[in-house]
């Protein structure tokens, strides 16, 4: 059942690769920039540590939760066959954004517990709540009101959630070392500005596949099946 989530999943994005691809060029590029100039920073040395910082402390409080709200709202949009301009999506994604972050510290926090206890709750708690971002975007849930739903109407399939969980980060970790091979880089060291440039847009644009279309059918099936 998760597996032909998973595939329709896919298969949605293969046939509207050119209208998605399109949408979300110009966030890719510019996410991209953001995330290889903090790399560069970086590597500068201790004179740029705090602009390098503040450039990461941007993207991962509100820059993530951006586009994380916008492939949700475009993952739904494709399915109603109702795509809009770029513009709106950022807007709702953006009032979005402080919330999704909030709900991603929270689940990150958890997950950090569980992994301390041991790796199997830990991998767990990530897994099954990811799936209440949707419910914070798509049915205006509070942050909490996320998870408590996320956690009732997951009881049946919960395994099922973790499973796709373990599945998909393979196939993120294969399709990550296989653009590396291609790219020719073996160590981040040796990674030059471009290639860094090109790493980091491929795995956002990788990342909004994942959260738009696979993760979003698996959390439609989640409600199809309690609904039935």
């Amino acid at each position: 059942m998760i597996l032909n989530a998973i595939t329709s999943g896919f298969t949605l994005y293969f046939n509207n690769f050119l209208a998605f691809s399109k949408i979300f060029l110009f966030p890719i590029l510019f996410i991209g920039l953001f995330s290889t100039a903090a790399d560069y920073l970086f590597s500068l040395g201790e004179d740029y540590f705090v602009v390098a910082a503040l450039i990461l402390v941007f993207q991962v409080i509100f820059l993530t939760p951006l586009y994380t709200g916008m492939a949700i709202l475009i993952g739904r949009d494709l399915r109603n066959g109702s795509l809009n301009k770029l513009i709106g999506y950022v807007i709702v994604a953006a009032q979005l954004a402080l919330k999704i972050f909030i709900l991603q510290v929270i689940i990150g926090i958890m997950t950090i517990i569980g992994l301390v206890l041991f790796i199997v709750p830990g991998l767990y708690i990530q897994f099954r709540f990811t799936y209440s971002v949707y419910y914070l975007v798509l049915e205006g849930n509070t942050i909490l009101g996320s998870l408590d739903n996320l956690w009732n109407e997951s009881r049946e399939v919960h395994w099922s959630l973790f499973n796709a969980g373990v599945l998909l980060t393979l196939v993120t970790i294969s399709f990550v070392l296989i653009l590396y091979a291609v790219l020719g880089i073996s160590s981040q060291d040796e990674m030059s500005v471009v290639l860094s440039f090109i790493g980091n847009c491929i795995t956002i644009y990788l990342q909004m596949i994942l959260v738009a279309f696979p993760v979003y059918s698996i959390y439609q099936l989640i409600l199809k099946k309690i609904s039935s």
